[in-house]
This record gives structure tokens, C-alpha cells and sequence, in this order.
């Protein structure tokens, strides 16, 4: 029998397989996953990377218990490359991980999982769907890796997203907001251990956000599942997590609760990413105008729209929006002015922002002279002014 013709494999491809022990990739991935079983279950989660690239260096250490930690930043700031490596696509990178106390990878080991054998349900930006198949054939691939439980995941998912009428469509005949439903389905039903979202909704223009974005609320609240969730918009971080990163260019500039976080000194220089600085859990109260709304603690405010007694919703103030005044404002046309004090206040080059307890937590952004000339400082008594129409309905 003569030679089978064939075009010639680079050396550096056996380079790369094989290693000095001219161990096979299957036998090294093997010999990896051994490894694990030597590394202690430990509660909680820990991603501690290192990656380099020409242009990039990707340097993060993060340890939390919440269940749901968002990943908060500017394009470009290294969220999703952060999300490739806990999938393990960046094998070159230094990594120890560990997910909601399960280990995925250790360096120092040579430990490291198989990214099937990860556990973990990805959501990319952009839905990828198999145009040949309908919803449901969408939704029963890959399923296997599920196991026994696999029929038990997907009728779950498909009741929590509300999918039982697409079940039968074809992909090219659902809307944008439909796509991203079934892709997160997808990712549920396989039973994932942890679910990686990478901004899930940045495709969406906003009445499609809008209405996609309480079926992630019911996914949060509904399925009991970590989640690691990446976003630049600073709405979702807030509602979304239990506890907020903030990257910026590779690095890790601030973690913590959202609110306290995303107000941080630390992350000012990423202000111009924060459309909404406030947002507050609020009931509609019963009023003649239907529009008055109270937050848990009691703080009342009116909103531009009629709303149903009992409502409950989210809604939104960007910080510019806020004026302060020293004295109790009289004959004037906004409608909340609410007595506060001063908590803390920030200057930057352009702007100070002024930390305020009104019953919740406020801020609004001055000028720098404006707050000098107010004679600002913390304990100061103040009224925060905001017009109704500068409050938004978030969700």
C-alpha cells in the first residue's frame, strides 16, 4: 500500500500537542482534569487571570459570594475576554478559577478542565441560532450534556421565558427580542452550573431592551443559578447584580454593592458611561393623577405617567437632573423637593458629585463652583429638586 498523499502538518503544530513528555492532547487534557480532583471544594467564587497579548494585558483578582456579580465597563475595558477565559478559550492564560465553590482551572497545578466539562451556559451578544432548525429543534441541541435532568431544564426554561408559542417558528421569523429569549433558553436548558451572559441585551434597541429585561429579572429570581452578567449600561448593572466589577482597560477598578460601587471615586473617569445614577424599587400609590409613586423607606414622588395603584417598577434620575437648594424652594414648578443631607461630596475636573440621604441613597452632579458657592460639606441640610419629567420608567 503506498503512502497517503496529504498536505504536511507545520512542526509547531506538533510542538504545541506534543509537550517535552510526548504526552497527547487527550492524555495532557486528561492528565488536567486529574489534577482537579486534587483541589478542595471552597466556598464562594475566585477568578484570578493573567493574560497578555501585543495590544492587551488582562489582569484581574476577584473573590465574591453573591449570586449574581456584574461586570461592569466600557467597550474595549476586557469584560469579554475575561468571560473567554473562565470558559477556557484562552489556554495561555495564567488562571486560577473557581466558580461557585467548584474548580475550573489552577495554573500553579497544571490543573485545568475541559471547556465541556465546564458546567457553564454562555449567552454571547450576538444570539447564534441554526437557521435550518425551529425554535424547539434550537432549543434540544446539545441538550445530552444536560443528562436525566435534561427535559426537566428545558420545560423549565421554556416556562420561564415564555416560549411555548415559538416553539414551532421558524428562526428567520422571530424578532430580535424573540432571538435572545431562545438563545437564553438554550444556555438554561443544558443545566448549566453557572451562566455567563455577555451583554445580552447591547443588540436590542430600547423598547426591545425594555421588554427583555424583566425575563432576565425572572431568570435571577426564578431559577436559583450563579450568574455572571456583563454590561456597560449602568441601568442594568444596577438592577441586575448583587455585587458590581468595574474594569477598565484590563484591570480591576472597583467591586462591591452596584450603587455604592458604580458612585465610587474610583470609577469616575468612567462617568460618561453612566447614563442613570439613580434608580429606585418604587410603588405606584393610589392618586387622583395616578402618578405618585413611594420607595420602601417612604419617600414619595411624582412621575410623568398614570400608573395603577399597586404597580411596582423602577425608575430612573440621572444625577445632572438633580438641583439642590439650601432653603426650602417656594412657588416653583417641580414637583418633588425632598429634605436631604449631604453625605459626601467628590469633585473632579468638571463636576462635583454631591452624596445625599433623603430617605435613599442620592447623587447629583454640580458644578464645582455651584457646590462651593451652596457651601456643601457632609451633614449639611438641603432639598433635592427634581422635576417629574427628568424620571424615567427603567422597567
Amino acid at each position: 500500500m503506498g503512502r497517503r498523499c496529504g498536505r504536511t502538518r507545520p512542526v509547531r503544530h506538533f510542538l504545541h500537542a506534543c509537550p517535552s513528555q510526548h504526552v497527547g492532547r487527550r492524555e495532557l487534557a486528561q492528565q488536567e482534569a486529574k489534577n482537579m480532583s486534587f483541589l478542595d471544594p471552597v466556598p464562594g467564587s475566585l477568578v484570578d487571570i493573567h493574560l497578555e497579548r501585543p495590544d492587551f494585558t488582562l489582569s484581574v483578582k476577584l473573590e465574591w459570594r453573591d449570586r449574581v456579580l456584574v461586570l461592569f465597563g466600557p467597550s474595549g475595558s476586557g469584560k469579554s475576554t475575561l468571560l473567554q477565559c473562565l470558559l477556557g478559550l484562552h489556554p495561555s492564560a495564567r488562571a486560577r478559577v473557581r466558580l461557585d465553590g467548584r474548580w475550573l482551572a489552577d495554573s500553579e497545578r497544571n490543573a485545568r478542565l475541559r471547556v465541556q466539562d465546564r458546567g457553564l451556559g454562555w449567552v454571547p451578544q450576538a444570539p447564534t441560532l441554526f437557521p435550518h432548525l425551529d425554535v424547539s429543534g434550537n432549543l434540544r441541541f446539545g441538550l445530552h450534556r444536560a443528562g436525566k435532568r435534561s427535559d426537566s431544564y428545558l420545560a423549565r426554561a421554556i416556562e420561564v421565558l415564555e416560549l411555548g408559542p415559538l416553539l414551532n417558528r421558524r428562526v428567520d421569523e422571530l424578532s430580535g427580542g424573540e432571538r435572545s429569549r431562545v438563545s437564553l433558553a438554550r444556555a438554561l436548558a443544558s443545566g448549566p452550573r453557572v451562566l455567563l451572559l455577555d451583554e445580552p441585551l447591547a443588540a436590542l434597541d430600547l423598547p426591545l431592551r425594555a421588554r427583555i429585561l424583566p425575563y432576565l429579572l425572572r431568570v435571577r429570581d426564578e431559577m436559583d443559578l450563579p450568574i455572571l452578567y456583563i454590561t456597560h449600561d449602568a441601568d442594568e448593572a444596577m438592577l441586575i447584580g448583587e455585587r458590581v466589577a468595574v474594569l477598565d482597560r484590563g484591570r480591576l477598578v472597583d467591586h462591591g454593592p452596584p450603587q455604592e460601587t458604580l458612585w465610587s471615586r474610583a470609577v469616575l473617569s468612567l462617568a460618561e458611561t453612566l447614563g442613570m445614577e439613580n434608580v429606585l424599587e418604587v410603588k405606584a400609590l393610589p392618586s387622583n393623577e395616578g402618578g405618585e409613586v413611594c420607595t420602601a423607606s417612604g419617600m414619595r414622588l411624582f412621575v410623568p405617567w398614570a400608573l395603577e395603584a399597586g404597580t411596582r417598577l423602577s425608575i430612573g434620575c440621572p444625577a445632572h437632573e438633580i438641583m439642590l437648594a439650601t432653603e426650602e424652594p417656594r412657588s416653583i414648578s417641580a414637583r418633588n423637593i425632598l429634605p436631604a443631607r449631604v453625605t459626601r461630596c467628590d469633585e473632579a475636573s468638571q463636576h462635583t458629585l454631591v452624596y445625599l440621604d433623603a430617605g435613599e441613597s442620592l447623587v447629583a452632579k454640580l458644578t464645582p463652583s455651584a457646590a462651593r458657592r451652596l457651601g456643601l460639606s457632609p451633614g449639611r441640610k438641603v432639598y433635592a429638586i427634581i422635576k417629574a419629567h427628568a424620571l424615567s420608567r427603567v422597567r
